[in-house]
């Protein structure tokens, strides 16, 4: 009965902050008089719980003596910031260069959590000086300099035009996230890798190990579909729209954002937002859930020994 009436009071207890999160943004928007719908207020609360989630994602760390803490920090306080302005981008009348540069800081975070796991990592002795190194870090340092590049030059050139619909920005950037996925596929195997880890009795360091380990498998996992799912993305973006859906996407009269005029469009401005907001879910459950779940096992663990 204890349990029973203590899991109800978690329950009330979330559900009363909840509704304090919507009573709190239904509220703010009433007094900025915005002329939004009942929709536009559904996307700000799923913002505001998706914001909330990031923040305990960062109090978690906040605590943590790891080398990868700050690092977590950051990024997470860096997608909180995107997830936000993908948030305001739907209610706005939805021009192309925003809409890509979200899309490349998306792909950006991703690339920054494998830098901060190759080079911070929750294992504190991951051996350094290895033979390819150099060129490891040659590759990390390149493609730096290439998703700048091709943020700049996309939002440049993320402007509609009358039969080709789909800026070249995207593809750029679509491009350049699977050519990176592949380089930190090469580089896994070469160079960052469990083998190269200090396998010690120490129980510290076997915990270590393992958060290490399951954040790896989380973070290629995640990758793989982000694959799959902007690969589907410059496929229905170049192909569909440019050459057999035509007028299921047309510029508007300055050409710097589309007008959607059939289901097909309004599915492919979908697929996009939805993926800027998918590659910003990878930190969370790298870092966060993650986390939680070894926990968790951990806990279980303890208490049949205990037992």
């Amino acid at each position: 009965k204890p349990s029973f009436q203590n899991s109800i009071e978690v329950v009330g207890s979330k559900l009363q902050e909840i509704m304090t999160i919507i009573d709190d943004i239904i509220e703010a928007v009433y007094d900025a008089d915005f002329d939004f719908d009942f929709k536009g207020i559904f996307t700000l609360l799923k913002a505001a719980l998706t914001a909330r989630g990031i923040h305990n994602a960062t109090l978690k760390w906040s605590d943590s003596q790891s080398s990868l803490a700050k690092p977590a920090i950051r990024l997470l306080g860096l997608n909180a910031i995107l997830v936000i302005l993908i948030t305001l981008y739907k209610l706005t009348r939805r021009e192309i260069a925003p809409l890509f540069v979200l899309q490349c800081l998306s792909h950006y975070s991703n690339f920054l959590i494998f830098v901060a796991l190759a080079g911070f990592g929750s294992h504190p002795k991951i051996k350094k000086g290895k033979r390819g190194d150099r060129r490891i870090g040659l590759a990390i340092w390149t493609l730096h300099f290439l998703y700048a590049v091709v943020l700049v030059l996309g939002f440049m050139w993320a402007e509609c035009a009358e039969g080709n619909v789909y800026p070249i920005s995207f593809l750029m950037s679509d491009a350049l996230f699977l050519a990176s996925y592949a380089m930190l596929l090469f580089v896994k195997k070469r160079g960052f890798d469990v083998k190269d880890l200090d396998h010690s009795d120490d129980d510290a360091n076997k915990e270590d190990l393992e958060l290490f380990e399951a954040q790896v498998a989380v973070f290629f996992s995640q990758q793989r579909i982000l694959a799959i799912w902007h690969s589907m993305e410059m496929i229905l973006g170049y192909i569909l729209l440019n050459h057999l859906f035509e007028e299921a996407v047309t510029c508007d009269e300055n050409n710097d954002a589309w007008v959607f005029n059939f289901k097909v469009g309004k599915l492919f401005l979908l697929l996009h937002t939805y993926g800027v907001k998918q590659s910003l879910g990878v930190a969370s459950k790298v870092f966060f859930k993650t986390v939680s779940k070894l926990e968790k096992k951990r806990m279980k663990e303890s208490k049949k020994k205990g037992e």
